[in-house]
């Protein structure tokens, strides 16, 4: 993994938000609710996200309305939306600077500003990439030049929860290019160990963060690429 930085309450007029740094990928989320919505996107029975992602021209707007997608789809799947019906809540990302892997970087971005703002969560929600290359390597937490060289890659969303015993649940998978079903599984495995590095970091830079009850910058050092270095 390259090195990933969290900054905990970032912007100050925001219940909750954060600033997730992946190297020079930087993404910055800001997170308001539960308010009321309008009448015809209530839902009786959970409240409703709405995900708005400004990539600063580095994807069209129909790329950016897929990626708002799938971190939403993400998102659903760990904010206990049934805690406030008929109520919703608006994550509102940015995209500062893009170096690869901007779709993970997106969703932990947008966990750490949910946690931030005290919202009730089923764990932590943590995600990554994988790359595969022509010659059929697989590189994670890839670069953006890495990922304009590959063959083909995946990202995926990994739901650490709270339980008793540790359960980890992929919730959410995206795929660009052409891969073997072999080559898909192995990069699966691969992003689930990364995010296991992840959800560790994030936990305690949370615990931190609620024992001393001030601002922080927390880093995430991993062993980093020979070629990278």
């Amino acid at each position: 993994l390259r090195r990933q930085r969290l900054h905990r309450h970032y912007i100050d007029f925001a219940p909750g938000s954060a600033r997730y740094d992946i190297d020079e990928t930087i993404v910055t989320c800001a997170v308001y609710g539960p308010h009321e919505v309008k009448p015809w996107k209530e839902d009786v029975e959970r409240g409703v996200i709405e995900v708005e992602i400004d990539t600063a021209n580095e994807l069209s707007r129909d790329d950016e309305r897929a990626l708002e997608n799938r971190v939403r789809g993400a998102l659903e799947t760990f904010l206990e939306t049934y805690e406030f019906p008929r109520l919703g809540v608006r994550a509102a990302l940015r995209v500062v600077s893009a170096d690869g892997n901007v779709e993970a970087a997106c969703i932990n971005a947008a966990c750490c500003a949910i946690v931030d703002a005290g919202l009730p969560i089923d764990g932590l929600l943590c995600a990554s990439s994988c790359a595969i290359l022509a010659n059929g390597t697989m590189v994670i937490d890839p670069t953006k030049r890495e990922e304009s060289e590959a063959r083909a890659v995946v990202c995926a969303s990994v739901l650490d929860k709270k339980r008793d015993k540790e359960e980890i649940v992929i919730v959410g998978c995206s795929t660009k290019g052409a891969m073997t079903e072999e080559e898909y599984l192995d990069a699966i495995a691969l992003i689930v160990d990364a995010t296991t590095s992840v959800a560790n970091f994030q936990k305690k830079s949370i615990a931190r963060y609620e024992l001393e009850d001030k601002l922080h910058e927390d880093a995430l050092v991993d062993a980093v690429d020979t070629k990278r270095a």
